[in-house]
């Protein structure tokens, strides 16, 4: 599997879709563009702490059959907003 082109064409794609309500849907439909990932399994969130009054940070893990893709989210929870701080492959 190499790694290096699916994190480029996921950050072009993640870029693309600037203003997507839910960020997770938008990286299970990229993510299933490659073959060699496999089928999507499902998510799980593995942390989530407080930033401030207005932002929360969370991790989550998102499973194929053949890899996992660690995902940081920072989100505002009033507004629905959803940023994506970094993501790495497990």
């Amino acid at each position: 599997m190499n790694t290096r082109k699916i994190k480029l064409a996921l950050t072009v794609g993640l870029l693309n879709k600037e203003g997507e309500n839910n960020v997770l849907n938008a990286i299970k439909e990229l993510m299933l563009d490659f073959k060699e990932v496999g089928a999507y399994i499902g998510w799980q969130l593995t942390r989530k702490s407080p930033i401030n009054p207005t932002h929360v940070h969370r991790t989550y893990a998102v499973r194929f059959e053949n890899c996992t893709l660690n995902v940081n989210l920072v989100s505002n929870p009033n507004t629905k907003n959803q940023f994506v701080q970094g993501f790495d492959f497990r």
